[in-house]
């Protein structure tokens, strides 16, 4: 598989041990009949969106959680 993951807090090697790990994983799951090669590729395809960040999420609520009861 091509390359497809990034985290950044792990260095070059961990990520391709990682990846490694997944692709066993994958590659087991087709064997088991649990994933086809079908499903595996809508997984591929599917457009990722990035987490919110705690500071984000928080400056969106912040204003509606502590705001004066009037």
């Amino acid at each position: 598989m091509t390359k497809f993951l990034e985290i950044k807090c792990l260095s070059p090697e961990e990520q391709e041990r990682v990846e490694k790990e997944i692709d066993e994983a994958i590659a087991r799951r087709i064997e088991e009949g649990i994933l086809t090669e079908r499903e595996i590729r809508e997984i591929v395809e599917m457009k990722l969106r990035p987490q919110l960040d705690i500071q984000d999420v928080q400056s969106v609520y912040e204003n509606h959680l502590f705001r004066d009861k009037k």
